[in-house]
């Protein structure tokens, strides 16, 4: 039986699918505890019909099911227009990291062992929610196409979180499929925002947004910052290609870090945003040596080189 907790006028409810009637117990009693909402599938067929009938805000799935298993249902949400941006945490008993690249590249937002700790769900339910808020914003930026196609390149500046936002739904529409590059665009001038303008590290990311104080820091050190401390943007087209390099005026970090999947970070609420940009967004993501410039770029052409 679902459980219910009032989260105010529009509840958060979060389907839970786990083939193991114990642990499928357990974690809608955890969820219920954080103040969620909670409906229940005992496997992936029976979660696909579920989210047909009634819409739920994220999903927490098992990985190891009879039949149709995490990574096979992770896939079929994602394939579903309908369901597609609604993000999914999948739990495992098991931390190989193939597994959880395998999760990850089908499009799972986040990854946590079991049993699931219940400050570090929280966390990452909270994470993903607010990813899929952002996300959801982004896809509202609907301009004529007839613009672009008359761009060869463009140059923009942007300093805040509402100017990144705003500006990622605009520059997705200048390449061939911006539904494919749109979560990358974000991550990277996201990124340019949080870490090049605000110095907000991983740690103090991560702290951030378990406390949920990370919009308020953000605003706190913007109002710090010289009225010239900006990020720009820079999208450039050419025959075979489309290419846009960020660049903010930090001090860089180590980028190397966070390209691909750490199994060590396979369970925090942040920092994947790189690795997912690389890994599904763009055919190639280049690094400046400091961190603080970035180039992604996506080929329309096999010879396509800038």
């Amino acid at each position: 039986m679902p459980a219910h907790r009032d989260r105010g006028p529009d509840p958060v409810t979060v389907l839970a699918v786990d083939d193991d009637p114990t642990a499928l117990v357990m974690m809608e009693g955890l969820l219920a505890r954080l103040g969620y909402d909670v409906v229940t599938a005992t496997g992936g067929q029976e979660a696909l019909a579920l989210l047909k009938q009634r819409p739920v805000s994220a999903i927490l799935l098992d990985r190891e099911m009879p039949g149709m298993n995490g990574v096979d249902t992770v896939r079929a949400i994602k394939t579903d227009p309908a369901l597609a941006s609604i993000p999914i945490v999948m739990v495992t008993g098991s931390n190989d990291p193939d597994q959880v690249r395998e999760g990850i590249e089908a499009g799972v937002f986040y990854y946590l062992e079991k049993p699931a700790d219940a400050q570090l769900l929280a966390s990452v339910l909270s994470a993903a929610l607010r990813q899929a808020t952002e996300r959801s914003a982004l896809s509202q930026t609907e301009p004529s196409t007839r613009g672009f196609d008359l761009t060869d390149s463009v140059r923009f500046r942007f300093r805040s979180i509402a100017d990144a936002t705003a500006l990622a739904g605009f520059v997705a529409n200048y390449f061939p499929d911006p539904d494919r590059v749109l979560e990358g665009v974000a991550a990277l001038l996201f990124n340019a925002v949080e870490h090049g303008l605000c110095r907000i590290g991983f740690e103090a990311k991560g702290k951030a947004l378990r406390d949920g104080t990370l919009d308020a820091e953000i605003s706190r050190r913007l109002k710090a910052l010289p009225a010239e401390a900006i990020a720009t943007a820079a999208v450039a087209r050419r025959e075979g290609g489309v290419l846009l390099a960020v660049s903010d005026p930090g001090p860089g970090f180590d980028w190397r870090a966070y390209v691909d999947l750490d199994i060590t970070r396979s369970g925090a609420s942040h920092g994947r945003g790189i690795m997912r940009a690389r890994t599904m967004c763009f055919d190639e993501l280049r690094y400046g040596k400091a961190g603080n410039q970035v180039v992604g770029v996506v080929r329309e052409r096999e010879d396509f080189e800038w």
